[in-house]
């Protein structure tokens, strides 16, 4: 913990806490905030139902994200491990990375309404390891490379930024980010390996649907 602390501070004394680097803070809040409860990736995984071409890529895809939902909440791992931010340890090093927070207009408190493109700081009461933000971005990153590689390098390059993220503003261990870079590729091939008992249970589901609202507009 004592590297992992001294290099947050580092990098916070470099980015957050120095004004000439505002505009790679607000990319880097674009990024991290894009994640929020893994937001863009359900985005992608609407857009990737919607789609024929894309279709079976997004029905895992939505598994994916439901078991995320299901697993990866405040309530399971993160109280478990119960591991304090590195925000709000009792040490100098991590008093300057708040204070830098604190001290740029740029930045909303914590409590207050985030608004896109602005970065809020969590909460002293919510837990560090691991990072959602980064198992669930390498999760679906692992989904799409399966069916379009390209797509997929993207995803993974997009993924690495969401991590950065998290280590730039001193939200997170290093160590938080790596496990759950490593976690969310596991529990992506995981999801892959059952692909094709997948799909069928979304067509399934699919036509109970559209049953469901014939029969409606029959009655």
């Amino acid at each position: 913990m004592d590297w992992e602390l001294s290099f947050l501070e580092a990098l916070s004394n470099w980015g957050v806490g120095n004004s000439s680097m505002a505009w790679l803070s607000w990319i880097m809040s674009v990024i991290t905030n894009s994640c929020e409860f893994i937001l863009i990736w359900i985005i992608v995984a609407i857009v990737f139902l919607c789609v024929k071409k894309t279709r079976k890529c997004g029905v895992v895809l939505a598994c994916a994200i439901v078991l995320f939902a299901l697993l990866f909440n405040e309530e399971l791992i993160k109280n478990v491990v119960g591991r304090i931010r590195p925000l709000y340890l009792d040490d100098s090093r991590s008093t300057t990375i708040l204070t830098n927070l604190q001290n740029t207009n740029y930045f909303f408190q914590s409590g207050e309404s985030p608004i896109f493109g602005l970065f809020e700081y969590p909460k002293e009461t919510s837990y560090s390891f691991m990072s959602g933000h980064t198992f669930g971005s390498f999760m679906c990153a692992t989904i799409i490379y399966k069916y379009f590689h390209k797509a997929g390098i993207g995803c993974f390059v997009f993924a690495v930024l969401v991590g950065f993220s998290r280590l730039y503003f001193g939200v997170h261990f290093p160590t938080d980010v790596i496990i759950g870079m490593l976690m969310g590729i596991l529990i992506g091939i995981t999801i892959l390996c059952f692909d094709k008992e997948l799909s069928p249970l979304f067509i399934k589901l699919r036509d109970r649907i559209k049953a469901k609202r014939e029969a409606k507009q029959n009655a």
